[in-house]
């Protein structure tokens, strides 16, 4: 080779390495850009930061298999696969955490990953990962930066907050993954025990909310815990993944659970018969009743539809039992409780009368007017928040756990 010929490689080299600094430093910048966005009043939205950060990376130019940028809070892999690709997996302790990180995590990539791309495209393929250690950029509530630093990680529950504040996210090429038979494995470590909180692996919707850029959903992820501390999430497709955590109510010893449903059962039982009695030999005397037996005759009639929705409510909410059964009695079972409270504070109005105002003590219309109280305002209230939200009514599970500590879950009533 003469030396214009080395003179020219040496060139190309130069200007490969040149171009492979200026993708990195730009990726790098854009990195720090969205950093700097979270801490003021940019008016550039979470999802063209987001979507910003991707195309760099899925354009960006670099020898050799691989590139790793980091800043404080976000760090980005890129991976240069063939249609040869046989599998990947990722931990943060082999690669550099990043300096906010508190714990560990992982990705483990399978092999059917780059099938349905080799199809369509001969060429080679980019999978990029990217890594927050914050919340900002994924938040249920407005999607402009400088918007709040709180968190509504759950539509269904604002109390949510997410692991270790662990925000891990993949994309191969251009396209979208999904339906993979063999599915992605997030590993999620925390220091210390989980225990007492439900944990729920969710990946971010986009486009799934009107008002903000996406929601944390759990559709096609399924979680498991293989120990204490550790959340592993196996999902069928590619996108930003998360743990969702929830302080978990106190769990029920598992052996205290039959003594207390024949204490509630005996209970409820004999109060339906007392009730139930009670009210047919009302009816049964034909007597004429004055005010005071008919207000009494209510408070029995919504003691007994109270006793016997919460009796019906463990046998509708066991899965056999369609959903919109459950949802409809235990809409019953809080109107009946309502009732019952509500007919108790009729009887304590009632009372003051009777003492306080002894003498000229005339209403229209009286007993109408208390049953339209007594039975119409707790089927108001409860109307209202069928239409404003109705998916508060549905199948409650109950945690119980065993004398060894383990924890499991049993659906046991609706509420």
């Amino acid at each position: 080779m003469d030396h214009h010929g080395v003179l020219f490689l040496c060139l190309c080299l130069v200007t490969s390495q040149s171009r492979t600094v200026e993708a990195s430093e730009e990726t790098l910048l854009w990195m720090k850009r969205m950093e700097t966005a979270t801490r003021s009043r940019s008016l550039t939205s979470f999802a063209e930061l987001i979507h910003g950060l991707e195309c760099r990376l899925l354009n960006a130019s670099f020898g050799g298999h691989n590139l790793t940028l980091q800043t404080n809070t976000i760090q980005t892999l890129a991976f240069k696969l063939g249609c040869d690709f046989t599998g990947l997996s990722l931990s943060s302790a082999a690669l550099g955490r990043v300096p906010q990180a508190p714990a560990q995590h992982a990705m483990q990539f399978p092999a059917e990953l780059t099938r349905d791309a080799c199809r369509t495209h001969q060429r080679e393929l980019r999978l990029i990962c990217i890594y927050f250690s914050t919340t900002h950029f994924f938040q249920d509530g407005p999607s402009r930066v400088g918007a709040g630093p709180f968190l509504r990680a759950s539509q269904k529950d604002i109390n949510s907050s997410l692991l270790n504040n662990y925000v891990l996210g993949a994309q191969l090429g251009h396209g979208h993954v999904h339906n993979l038979s063999e599915p992605v494995n997030i590993s999620f470590w925390h220091n210390q025990s989980l225990e007492g909180y439900m944990v729920t692996c969710v990946f971010w919707k986009e486009g799934a909310s009107k008002q903000h850029w996406g929601v944390w959903s759990p559709e096609g992820c399924r979680t498991e815990q293989p120990s204490p501390s550790q959340v592993l999430c196996r999902c069928t497709h590619l996108t930003y993944f998360a743990v969702l955590m929830q302080l978990s109510p106190a769990p029920v010893p598992a052996e205290l659970l039959a003594p207390l449903t024949y204490i509630s059962l005996v209970g409820c039982s004999i109060s339906i018969v007392a009730s139930l009695l009670t009210v047919l030999l009302h009816f049964y005397a034909r007597r004429q009743s004055d005010s005071i037996t008919r207000i009494h005759m209510n408070l029995h009639a919504s003691v007994l539809f109270l006793n016997v929705a919460f009796l019906l409510s463990p046998v509708l909410a066991m899965p056999p039992v369609p959903g919109s059964a459950c949802t409809a009695l235990a809409a019953i079972l809080h109107y009946s409780l309502l009732s019952c409270l509500t007919w108790m504070a009729i009887e304590g109005f009632n009372l003051y009368l009777l003492l306080g105002r002894v003498y000229n003590v005339y209403i229209r219309r009286y007993v109408l007017k208390l049953c339209a109280v007594g039975w119409g305002v707790p089927a108001s209230l409860v109307l209202l928040l069928v239409a404003v939200k109705s998916s508060v009514y549905g199948p409650y599970v109950i945690p119980l756990s065993n004398s060894q500590g383990n924890s499991t879950g049993f659906q046991n009533m609706s509420m």
